[in-house]
């Protein structure tokens, strides 16, 4: 237990107090309410039936004051976060949606405090996005490892937190030591493709029971994130593992056949022959690679309400 026991140390992050938790709250409540307000505020004025000109006046003398207090309400909350955040990364928000000048400062800051040997929150920084590649809302690019955006109230990063807050000794050993049970409620990632409940596989509604994980395999998985950092290519984002060229939606990792240090594990999944259609396996056995697999990532589901799960994994090498 020696090793679980370091292990959560380390995943549980550091404590949060009573009263910066009861600060979150109470601003991510004033954040939520002012989102609605603008949310609300545009759909009357479409509903007045306006012409272009008139609806484009109405829009800035009702809608842009909400919008000004809402991003007074952001900034509060992404400071209250800041100090309930018990590992550093996760004060950019539930989800990784922060805008390019927000990212560059959270960047910035965490640039000021790292060094070769203690690095791992700009690493992860790394693996959520790049302030060069930004969607028409104005906020970055998340990494496609980013299964959970907001569907069923579950966010990528606020569950990352709520994972932190479940951490034991004895949940890490039975992750890593024993066969998983499933016995853990919500907070999942979805990475696990055990967690594809459709209806048309299932002999019930799955949406009568509570969706099942392993909660510290998830965790583990998501501080593994440093090893499949993302950088632009060309107008998009290009994230390790993935083939953003030719096949977008499939993820590609390797097993190797030595032990390796962390250096060498990061050179290995950047191997450009991972990600082609049919890799080489001469290529990839010249360099300790003994196996590689590939799985896709599938959208289950057509309304606003739709899951994003791994597909099960298939052999390519």
């Amino acid at each position: 237990m020696a090793l679980s026991q370091s292990l959560a140390d380390v995943l549980r992050g550091k404590s949060v107090t009573g009263d910066a938790e009861a600060r979150r709250e109470a601003t991510q409540r004033e954040f939520d309410a002012a989102k609605k307000a603008v949310r609300d505020k545009r759909e009357e004025i479409r509903l007045r039936g306006l012409g272009r000109d008139v609806r484009k006046a109405a829009v800035d003398a009702e809608v842009e004051p909400l919008r000004e207090d809402l991003d007074r309400n952001r900034q509060g909350w992404l400071s209250a976060l800041k100090d309930a955040a018990p590992s550093p990364e996760l004060a950019i928000g539930k989800h990784i949606d922060c805008t390019d000048d927000e990212y560059r400062d959270h960047a910035l800051g965490f640039l000021a405090g790292a060094s070769h040997a203690q690095r791992e929150t700009l690493d992860l920084l790394a693996a959520f996005g790049s302030d060069a590649c930004i969607e028409k809302s104005g906020r970055i690019t998340g990494t496609p490892f980013c299964f959970i955006t907001g569907s069923g109230h579950q966010y990528f990063l606020d569950t990352v937190r709520q994972l932190m807050d479940v951490v034991t000794p004895e949940r890490i050993h039975a992750a890593l030591f024993e066969s998983w049970t499933y016995r853990d409620e919500k907070r999942s990632m979805r990475w696990d493709p055990l967690e594809d409940r459709r209806y048309a596989l299932m002999d019930r509604n799955p949406s009568d029971d509570e969706s099942h994980t392993v909660w510290m395999a998830n965790l583990l998985a998501y501080r593994a994130l440093v090893l499949f950092p993302s950088a632009p290519r060309g107008r998009h984002l290009a994230t390790t593992g993935w083939n953003r060229l030719t096949d977008p939606s499939t993820f590609t990792w390797p097993i190797w056949e030595h032990s390796a240090d962390l250096d060498t594990i990061r050179s290995i999944l950047q191997l450009p022959e991972l990600t082609s259609p049919k890799p080489n396996g001469s290529v990839l056995g010249a360099r300790g690679v003994a196996a590689a697999f590939r799985a896709r990532r599938i959208r289950v589901g057509s309304s606003s309400q739709y899951k994003v799960n791994f597909s099960p994994a298939g052999a390519i090498l």
